[in-house]
């Protein structure tokens, strides 16, 4: 995924010595993996907001065969 990479920041965090020396040595981009991580976690919490969203939605509504919520969030993770 290549991400349109506006103006950037530092983030920092604390690692062990030991964990960093060990990343280092296996060629892991660190920053590249917190990027990647944030991202991710970013995302999620954005379905679990919209999911949140769409249960109340349909609580309001007229009921839904079963199944329909879980078929339009896989539609969204397919085609953003």
């Amino acid at each position: 995924m290549v991400a349109k990479l506006g103006k950037l920041i530092t983030i920092s965090a604390k690692v062990s010595k030991e964990l960093r020396k060990e990343a280092e040595a296996l060629g892991i981009n660190i920053s590249e993996v917190i990027r990647r991580t944030l991202e991710k976690e970013v995302k999620e919490k954005k379905m679990q907001k919209v999911l949140k969203l769409l249960t109340l939605e349909v609580e309001k509504g007229p009921r839904l065969p079963p199944g329909t919520i879980v078929k339009l969030l896989r539609e969204m993770r397919e085609h953003p």
